[in-house]
């Protein structure tokens, strides 16, 4: 394949939907840098948990005796992790992360909408994951290797 065939192939190439592609093809990579947040106990926003019921960062001394955790990470089970997923949304350029598991709406209204995303700490570590993809996407389709 000539240099104008590459040039023009490059040229055709829809670079949004390679994006989310690379995006889509990392799904689990990027669903479990935000499960290690949250087993942090951080936000999207890299700030800690609070409890919206008692506006605190640590549980209550029963709950903390009972689970054996000082700080909340939303693990008890592992259904609610196991349950995650990534959305990709290419005619907005977005992503969402969110939960299929049934109580995932206590969680969100107990710590907010933010338990999900990748947080500023991450984002260099997302963007690593989604760049090496879209690297080998692109090379794929350029060259038809």
């Amino acid at each position: 394949m000539g240099i104008h065939a590459i040039a023009k192939r490059a040229r055709e190439m829809n670079v949004d939907l390679l994006v989310a592609e690379a995006i889509d093809n990392k799904e689990t990579d990027l669903v479990k840098l935000n499960q290690k947040q949250m087993l942090a106990h951080k936000l999207s926003n890299d700030k800690d948990f609070v409890n919206s019921k008692t506006g605190k960062k640590k549980l209550s001394l029963a709950y903390a005796k009972r689970t054996h955790k000082t700080y909340p990470n939303l693990y008890v089970d592992g259904t609610f992790q196991s349950d995650m997923f990534l959305e990709v949304n290419e005619n907005d350029k977005t992503f969402f992360l969110g939960s299929f598991w049934n109580k995932t709406k206590y969680l969100t209204g107990q710590y907010s909408e933010k338990i999900f995303g990748i947080s500023p700490k991450n984002r260099p570590k997302a963007k690593r994951i989604s760049l090496k993809e879209l690297s080998r996407i692109y090379y794929k389709r350029l060259l038809g290797a």
